[in-house]
């Protein structure tokens, strides 16, 4: 490893993050993170010249500060240094690994006390590869959690998201409700397109003089009213992820009327051309212009691939898929693992095993100790209200909402649990 002593090296920046917005609220993950890596910088004699905070959740590589801390180094050829307290704040995804890698940075990872640099030992270099790969797992397994919060909501007779066009979501309740400005335009809609007497850009037209606009005030495209009559959610509906579910908002149409909107759109409709699914498009590019290879349909069975030809006319030739298929599957085959590269691959992932449960278990404490401070809470002005210190009105609102605060609680502690007991 080389050490942060040449003039080239000296001088860094701090990136810090943290996961979600509800985080850097509670106002300790950030100014940590800052006194940490401001500390070491002291301690190593680093000159900090930039710090870069992102507070979002961070899928894909468009994290605003990230860029920008990026675009910083690419200005800034001194400074060569990032400083960042663990692989999985600086790295969310395997993009993020290659555009830094291009810079030619000196990565410390000041928590994992780690430097990471292009003379790194080949060693260091492949388990933090592995890092970067088990971040990138570690938000897919998040991701998974959020889809099943929305799968059990859903079950549960809730809409998941935001509310169609002529509902609003209740912020309070959480519930969706009939919006009081487009509740009876958007019914009016499907009274008026069952008459047969309408086309959608007709309908579209009449409802866009009588005042039904899109939530920004806009006139509603044709396509927004076509997908408006089609929704089941008016009459008490509505699917979610290819399943049908009866909800539990108020319907503003009855189901008679909705299939009679149905009959006039089949009767109205032309159909629509539907696009052949290919095993390997998108994936390919060709070896001599480097255009994307994209793929079509001859005598409506045989599938080939070719050049795009997007720059210029390419004289690689077609390829059939079950030659193209023979060919990646002798690559894959010839793929075999060093018995060392095993153990390594081993090593992290225990290592990030380990990390992994300590998060969860350090957020169930924090999520029980929330629970317990809102039952307290609780308790504490059912005492007022007994006392006569607070009035009737005053302690169901505050008792409900606190109430329901616990119950998210539950439902993070319950996926957070259960999520541990996958790992174990």
């Amino acid at each position: 490893m080389k050490k942060a002593d040449a003039k080239s090296k000296s001088r860094a920046v701090i990136y810090a993050r943290v996961s979600s917005k509800e985080q850097e609220k509670e106002g300790f993950s950030i100014p940590a993170q800052k006194k940490l890596l401001n500390d070491y910088a002291g301690k190593k004699n680093i000159s900090v010249v930039a710090t870069f905070t992102d507070v979002e959740t961070a899928k894909s590589s468009g994290r605003a500060q990230f860029g920008k801390m990026r675009e910083f180094l690419g200005a800034n050829g001194d400074a060569r240094l990032i400083l960042v307290e663990k692989t999985d704040r600086l790295y969310r995804n395997f993009r993020d690994y290659v555009r830094l890698e291009d810079f030619d940075v000196e990565i410390h990872l000041v928590k994992e006390n780690e430097i990471i640099s292009k003379d790194s030992r080949s060693h260091a270099k492949f388990i933090h590869g592995i890092k970067v790969l088990m971040a990138k797992n570690y938000i897919d397994n998040l991701s998974e959690e959020v889809k099943k919060g929305l799968r059990e909501k859903a079950e549960q007779g809730e809409w998941p998201q935001q509310a169609p066009l002529g509902y609003v979501n209740n912020r309070t309740t959480h519930l969706v409700e009939p919006d009081p400005e487009r509740a009876h335009h958007v019914k009016r809609l499907f009274e008026l397109y069952a008459t047969g007497q309408y086309s959608l850009s007709k309908v579209r037209d009449r409802m866009d003089a009588e005042g039904l606009k899109s939530r920004t005030g806009r006139r509603l495209p044709k396509s927004v009213v076509e997908a408006t009559l089609k929704n089941p959610f008016y009459y008490g509906e509505f699917t979610w992820k290819e399943t049908r579910y009866q909800g539990i908002h108020e319907p503003l149409i009855s189901r008679e009327l909705f299939e009679k909107v149905q009959h006039e759109l089949r009767r109205n409709g032309k159909p629509k051309s539907r696009k052949g699914t290919f095993a390997f498009a998108g994936l390919l590019r060709c070896g001599r212009c480097g255009c994307q290879i994209t793929a079509e349909i001859k005598k409506e069975k045989y599938v080939y691939y070719h050049c795009t030809g997007a720059k210029g006319k390419c004289d690689q030739p077609y390829v059939r898929e079950e030659v193209l298929d023979e060919k990646l599957a002798e690559i894959v085959r010839a793929v075999q693992i060093d018995p060392q590269i095993a153990e390594w691959i081993k090593e992290a992932l225990r290592c990030s095993l380990q990390e992994e449960k300590g998060f969860r278990e350090r957020e169930l404490e924090r999520l029980k100790r929330r629970y317990d401070n809102l039952q307290a809470r609780i308790d504490k002005a059912y005492e007022d209200r007994v006392d006569g210190l607070i009035d009737q009105s005053y302690w169901a609102e505050v008792s409900g909402k606190w109430r329901e605060e616990q119950n998210k609680v539950l439902r993070l502690m319950d996926s957070y649990q259960r999520a541990h007991r996958d790992l174990s």
